[in-house]
């Protein structure tokens, strides 16, 4: 599952004028520096080059973050804010059941534009920051995901096992090239998590 592939939209280029408050809103440039990093990678974070997306000067960035680090880490927590948890809590709003839950964080998912998490999970290839941040949202998916299978009655181990193979699979998804997948096919491959035809207890095969 890769939720590090959202529902929230990559936010467009900002037209704001050089007349704007140096200062600007602190959501504004977590705002623009995802969608650079979704588009140029770690390399697109330049300071010089968002504040000139923004139309504002460099100090405007130093009024909110104390150095490029201190703006990376931001960055990193808003992905995981709006890319982990805006996700879940609007599937536990939107549906009843563990069943109707899961179809609709696939339908999410696979629909969301997988830029910004191949983004990062590239970045964290090399920087022990975003590697860390990595591991934390995988945390918390894998939590939620392993959840709503179990509530579909599997075992809390044979869940966690199928949450890995989703999310895994997910990931893979969107690495492929290939058309979108269908509602049908949607349903086909959430019908070897729901089906009540359950194989036996993974625990039966483990030496």
């Amino acid at each position: 599952m890769e939720i590090l592939a959202s529902t929230v939209a990559i936010v467009n280029t900002f037209g704001y004028g050089r007349g704007m408050d140096d200062r600007l809103n602190r959501q504004h440039w977590l705002d623009a520096g995802l969608e650079r990093l979704a588009s140029h990678g770690p390399q697109g974070l330049r300071i010089m080059a968002i504040a000139e997306q923004l139309g504002v000067t460099k100090g405007s960035f130093y009024w909110h973050f104390r150095d490029q680090r201190e703006y990376a880490a931001a960055l990193l927590a808003e992905w995981e804010l709006t890319r982990t948890q805006h996700i879940i809590d609007q599937v536990e709003r939107a549906v009843d059941g563990a069943a109707m839950k899961l179809r609709n964080l696939m339908s999410v998912t696979v629909a969301a534009d997988p830029r910004l998490a191949l983004a990062i999970r590239s970045w964290a290839s090399t920087d022990p920051l975003v590697r860390k941040a990595v591991k934390r949202v995988d945390k918390k998916r894998l939590a939620y995901l392993s959840g709503l299978i179990a509530a579909l009655g599997w075992s809390d181990d044979d869940a966690a096992t199928l949450a890995r193979w989703a999310h895994g699979a997910l990931l893979g998804y969107f690495i492929l090239e290939g058309p979108a997948l269908t509602e049908a096919q949607i349903d086909l491959i959430l019908s070897t998590l729901t089906s009540p035809n359950k194989p036996p207890s993974a625990q039966r095969y483990r030496t």
